[in-house]
């Protein structure tokens, strides 16, 4: 692991992080003890000193920043004040492929450590880096992958018909009103004058029609 400028440490300092799910594992200590004690191991392993970061019933479903153990800590890597973040399983961190995908670029770009013992990753390692890289793909794949279907989806929605976007508040009758003028050849702008001198509502709260607001009910009429 490089070392840190500045810090007045002579060994790394890791951030252990212990994390159990529900109420009732956290009441019993059982899984936080068991974590607690590989980790220690770890740390002595590497000559590593060690302080225990944890989140006792917290899901792993909440990103990491958002935890009440786990984003402070993720703030004192960034500031310098720790070398790496250490945790049994990659569960324990995030359950989400993008959540870890970001967090281990944000560790690169601050220059601190990620290290998991299942599965083996570490950023100091080429292999780690190469486990970080595969996560981050994956991650994006995901994304491609949603943001396609939505398009998909919204597609064959609009082939079916289904009207897709906020629903006009427009009144009936004015929308008839609008249609049947426009049909007959009047201006945008004639049609405005016209509502505004009779005292139309617009239906969505603004006090004045304008061809712009006409063109667009006339047109979203006409889809």
């Amino acid at each position: 692991m490089a070392r840190r400028p500045n810090t007045g440490r002579t060994r790394a300092l890791a951030l252990a992080y212990l994390r159990v799910s529900t109420t009732e594992q956290a009441d019993l200590g059982a899984s936080l003890d068991a974590q607690r004690t590989v980790l220690a191991a770890e740390a002595r392993r590497r000559d590593w000193d060690i302080e225990f970061v944890s989140d006792a019933g917290t899901s792993g479903k909440v990103a990491p920043a958002k935890r009440d153990g786990l984003g402070p800590a993720l703030e004192r890597l960034d500031r310098g004040e720790a070398d790496a973040l250490l945790a049994v399983r990659l569960d324990r961190v995030s359950r989400s492929v993008a959540d870890f995908a970001a967090l281990l670029d944000r560790a690169q770009r601050r220059g601190w450590g990620v290290v998991l013992l299942s599965p083996a990753l570490d950023l100091a390692d080429p292999s780690g880096r190469f486990v970080a890289n595969v996560l981050a793909s994956a991650a994006q794949y995901e994304r491609d992958l949603i943001a396609a279907r939505t398009r998909e989806g919204m597609a064959q929605r609009r082939a079916e018909g289904v009207h897709l976007g906020r629903r006009s508040a427009v009144p009936e009758d004015v929308r008839r009103r609008i249609i049947a003028a426009r049909a007959a050849g009047t201006a945008y702008a004639k049609i405005a004058d016209q509502l505004n001198a009779d005292g139309v509502s617009t239906g969505q709260g603004a006090r004045h029609w304008y061809p712009s607001s006409v063109r667009a009910v006339a047109l979203a009429q006409a889809r």
